[in-house]
């Protein structure tokens, strides 16, 4: 009898005791549905023509030169006096040192070009020109050089004193004449108003290059003759059958 008891004893305790859960199985997940956002279409307007400053020859006629990144800026003293300055910066090949250019015609010729430069290139003219002629004429620079000398040797090469805020670099070659002008001292935040010849050189560049013909001053000489002549009436018209 006890031992019925005690197999009934087990098979209660069997009966109690918690079976273990299976884990639950974890749904999956419907994927998070993200709005389509339509990309935005950015244009980008890249030159698809490039003009070189070096292609620039002096004495070559207006047919000739590339005018597609230049403006007509006007006509001085007279209709053979024209000026060209670039109006697209993007399409010069140079325009990471270049900032922008002019270009004088006289008699449909080209007479003179003038790069402003974004950077010094003092050395750079020097080693390429060779020896050059030094102009300095504000007091400021003359009286410095009363105490130090124009050039400074560095690495066996010569180079313009860096105290030294503005001068000019002459050379004087068969094919032109070239002056490479220094101003460190300028306000280049002054606001220049372009109406009138006096104010297009622009004086609030530090550096500035000037290609001339040789005969450039000669040919300058007879564009004011024939402005003064036609300011005063000096000019011939042509006779008219009465």
């Amino acid at each position: 009898m006890k031992n019925t008891y005690f197999l009934l004893l087990l098979f209660l305790i069997g009966c109690s005791t918690p079976q273990k859960e299976e884990p639950e199985s974890q749904e999956q997940l419907p994927e998070e549905i993200v709005a389509k956002v339509p990309k935005p279409v950015i244009t980008v307007d890249i030159p698809n023509y490039q003009f070189s400053f070096a292609n620039l020859k002096l004495n070559q006629t207006l047919g000739e030169t590339d005018l597609r990144v230049f403006k007509h800026y006007g006509e001085f003293f007279t209709e053979d006096f024209n000026i060209y300055r670039l109006d697209r910066i993007d399409y010069l090949a140079e325009s990471y040192f270049i900032d922008d250019i002019n270009l004088y015609f006289i008699d449909d010729l080209l007479v003179k070009i003038q790069a402003y430069l974004k950077e010094d290139k003092t050395n750079e003219f020097m080693n390429r020109y060779g020896k050059a002629r030094i102009v300095i004429n504000d007091y400021h620079n003359k009286k410095l050089l009363e105490t130090e000398s124009i050039l400074t040797k560095a690495n066996g090469k010569y180079r313009i004193n860096e105290k030294i805020d503005y001068y000019k670099l002459r050379w004087m070659t068969e094919e032109a004449d070239i002056e490479y002008m220094v101003n460190k001292k300028i306000d280049t935040t002054k606001i220049i108003q372009a109406d009138d010849i006096r104010h297009f050189d622009d004086k609030r560049h530090r550096y500035k290059i000037t290609f001339t013909a040789k005969d450039f001053d000669d040919q300058m000489a007879w564009v004011r003759w024939e402005s003064y002549k036609q300011s005063r009436g000096l000019v011939a018209e042509p006779a008219t059958e009465d």
